[in-house]
Order: structure tokens, then sequence, then C-alpha cells
């Protein structure tokens, strides 16, 4: 899921920078405008800008209707979003008809699962773990900082000053932001009364089924599979300071 996940992340950047409050805007025709020079996002910006992203998926996406799974889905949102550090937004948690197993987030509470992932998933726990990821990326305000970073390299290279630099500290950037997620995220499922555990087992899970696959490309430093791999050791430490921590409170 990292490639793949990455790969929406791109896609999403691009949708932030195409669809950002004050500089880009959508026409009727589906074409993109300039507008303004953009100013620093805060929650009204953001909540603003995901509304675009998400009218932007929609357009692209056919969404499942189905209203049981919906429910389920929505139910598990919201538990998180309680306990979770920016519970005033407008989180939503949409279905897309896709059999990828995939989720990614856009600005202002916007979370996207496909049907895949849902397929994929063994338990409520696994799903919690993945909502609470995203739940997270709002939390720690990565949109923000993720557009900004953007924003910054294009205009370096408008400059003329880009170098090759820049884009490897925004790609250890995502990495950090996805371990911060994960870290986060599995806090947010243990306060809601999720098994902390569902994020590593669906990530182990999923890891094994690629590796079966053959879905990675070469293996070796930076590969797909090594940073899966230390997004699940980066886990498995969290947990077990999570545990103890519960057991010295008790």
């Amino acid at each position: 899921m990292a490639l793949q996940r990455k790969l929406l992340f791109i896609i999403f950047v691009l949708a932030v920078i195409f669809c950002a409050n004050g500089q880009y805007s959508i026409t009727a025709d589906d074409t993109w405008q300039l507008d303004d020079t953009p100013s620093e996002m805060n929650d009204e910006e953001e909540i603003e800008l995901g509304k675009q992203v998400d009218e932007y998926i929609r357009h692209h996406f056919y969404l499942e209707n189905d209203p049981d799974l919906n429910m389920v889905v929505s139910n598990i949102t919201q538990r998180l979003v309680t306990v979770s550090d920016r519970n005033t937004l407008p989180f939503t948690c949409t279905i897309l008809q896709s059999f990828s197993i995939n989720a990614f987030s856009a600005p202002g509470g916007h979370i996207y699962l496909t049907y895949g992932l849902l397929k994929f998933a063994q338990t409520e726990d696994e799903v919690a773990g993945i909502v609470g990821h995203e739940v997270a990326h709002a939390s720690l305000h990565h949109a923000s900082k993720l557009y900004h970073e953007v924003m910054e390299i294009l205009s370096r290279q408008n400059n003329g000053t880009h170098s090759p630099e820049s884009l490897l500290l925004l790609n250890s950037h995502l990495e950090e932001f996805e371990q911060d997620a994960d870290t986060t995220g599995v806090f947010y499922a243990s306060k809601a009364g999720f098994n902390p555990s569902g994020l590593l087992d669906f990530l182990e899970r999923h890891l094994s089924l690629m590796i079966r696959k053959n879905m990675f490309g070469l293996a070796g430093p930076g590969s797909s599979a090594e940073l899966i791999n230390s997004r699940i050791n980066h886990l498995k430490e969290y947990l077990s300071t999570l545990e103890k921590g519960k057991n010295n409170k008790e």
C-alpha cells in the first residue's frame, strides 16, 4: 500500500495546488483557472479547500452507496473523531468503488476508503486503525504543511534555484508524516476503545499479500517494501510503549 498511497498522495498534492483557495478555482467546464496569490491556510481556508478537493474526487470516482457499510464506517469514524485533537472539523468518510486496497485524506477532514480495503480488512479494529491514521493526518495539520512545502519547491523551480535535494527532503517528510499518523492514529484507536494493534495487523497482512503477488519493484534502500517494514517496526515499538504505559497506570 505504500507505493499506492504515495501515488495518491501525489495526486492529492496536485489537487491541493490546483484547488487551493485564493490561487486556483474549478470552473464549470472542469478546467483550472488561476486566481490570486494564496495566503497561509487557517482552519476555515483548509475546510474550503477540502470542499473543492472533495468535489473533484466525487466527480472522478464512483461512490459506494451501500447504506449498511456506510453506516458502519461512519460510526467508526465518529468514535475516532471524538477523541482526536481536531474534533471540531466536519469529518466525513467516503467509500470509493475500487477494488484496490487504499485510503487517503484531503484537507478539512475528508477521508476516503476504497471498497477493496474494506473487503481486505478482517476486523473493525483494522478499519479503525486505517481511519485513525487519516484522522491523525488532519490533527497534525499535514495537509497545510505539505501544501506550503510543495509551493516552496515550485517557487524555487520558477526562480531557477531548485535542486534534487528539495525533492528528497519532501519525500523524507512524507515518510515522517506517515509514521506520525500511524502512531497518533493508533493512540486515537486505543482511546476510542478499539484494539490498537489493528493497524499493525492490517499492514503486516497487506505487506505479505504484496510480496506474494510480487507487487514490488527492486528491493533495497528506499523501496516500497522497506518503507512499509519501517512503518511496521515503528508501530511495534510504539505499541510496546503504549502497552507499558497502560500497565504502569494499572
